[in-house]
């Protein structure tokens, strides 16, 4: 409570001493001019009424009055005049209950007659003068807040297109040096299978491969959309045969029979691949590990499996996995079931359901010819 009546006095003090000055004025100073003071209580109840007139004419009146514009010129007069005669009737009020009282000994003084009638409404309309000025200085105070605001986010709007138009800048500058590097790095590629094809044919074979896989990774990342399944499972199989080329390596690919016609994602299988070399240890002969890609009436299934690399165990992570939920979620949402984590027996599974009503939504698209001309 004193924390709330503090804050209160913290947010109204300009007011309490504006008013603590205007009543000292009025009390003190023209008492010792003039040599005439009242009781206490006299000035507790008619400033309370002014205070009280000053703040529901200013607050709660004027913006009732020029809330429509049309009808402001009969609500202005009739507003005042309501409330100067409330406020007569209610110092005259205050003056006979103060007599009653014998705090006001001059009888003459709370009489409702015309010359008090005409007292007090000098009184009140003095009042009312500045309550209006109060007015005016407040809503042109509110008004100047909510133009510098809206300057305010102007200016910020004018920062933040600035800011996207230079993004954009330095994305199409990007996109042009992404553009370049590829462009050189393929090249290269390509000059590498030409000169090394008679020398060393599974070199030749394995450039051809990669160049095909790093084609078809940039070109479905950039395009997105689905893609025709048979296309990615061609680059698994590049990807596999290059980490072959380099050791051998357990693991075997089951592809359905009809599978290579059904339209997916794109990467999926590429990253689920790439995982399986990253984190599984092939080395072992009776461990063979393996993706596998079928179909039945409802659903469409990718599964892989293979025997736990404990190294990279301890240091792996799984944003690739992460990210591959994600992008399943985000194109098959409530037709997609993914899971994969280890069996408890040093094994990694990782299973995909999709609804095959599903697969024929999205978008296709075809990758560019991604081979190296081998003629």
């Amino acid at each position: 409570m004193i924390d709330r009546l503090t804050n209160w006095i913290k947010s109204h003090r300009l007011h309490l001493l504006i008013w603590g000055i205007f009543i000292f004025w009025e009390t003190i100073v023209i008492g010792l001019i003039s040599g005439v003071f009242g009781h206490p209580m006299t000035y507790a109840a008619h400033y309370t009424s002014i205070i009280i007139l000053f703040y529901v004419h200013a607050l709660y009146a004027l913006p009732w009055v020029f809330k429509n514009d049309t009808y402001y010129y009969w609500r202005l007069p009739l507003t005042v005049a309501f409330e100067v005669s409330v406020f007569i009737v209610l110092s005259y009020l205050i003056d006979l209950a103060l007599s009653s009282a014998s705090i006001l000994k001059d009888g003459q003084a709370f009489e409702l007659n015309l010359r008090y009638s005409m007292r007090t409404l000098y009184r009140g309309l003095y009042f009312l003068g500045f309550s209006t000025g109060f007015f005016y200085l407040k809503t042109y105070l509110e008004e100047k807040k909510k133009s510098d605001l809206l300057e305010r986010q102007r200016l910020n709007e004018i920062i933040q297109r600035q800011k996207a138009e230079e993004e954009v800048i330095r994305a199409q500058n990007a996109f042009l040096i992404a553009q370049i590097n590829p462009h050189f790095f393929f090249n290269t590629l390509d000059y590498l299978y030409h000169n090394v094809l008679e020398i060393a044919p599974n070199v030749a074979d394995a450039i051809s491969s990669l160049a095909g896989m790093m084609r078809f990774a940039i070109s479905a990342d950039k395009i997105g959309g689905v893609i025709k399944l048979g296309d990615e499972v061609e680059q698994v199989q590049n990807l596999v045969y290059l980490h072959q080329v380099r050791q051998q390596m357990y693991i075997r690919l089951e592809i359905a029979e009809g599978v290579e016609d059904f339209f997916v994602i794109p990467l999926i299988l590429l990253t689920l691949t790439e995982n399986i070399f990253k984190h599984g240890n092939l080395l072992v002969p009776e461990e063979e590990a393996f993706l596998r890609i079928y179909f039945d009436e409802d659903n469409f299934y990718i599964e892989t499996f293979n025997l736990i690399n404990q190294v990279i165990t301890s240091i792996k992570s799984n944003t690739g996995l992460s990210n591959i939920g994600k992008r399943l979620t985000a194109a098959y949402p409530d037709n997609v079931s993914f899971a994969y984590g280890s069996d408890g027996n040093s094994h990694f599974q990782v299973s995909i359901k999709i609804a095959l009503s599903a697969l024929d939504q999205g978008v296709t698209f075809s990758y560019p010819s991604l081979d190296i001309d081998k003629e």
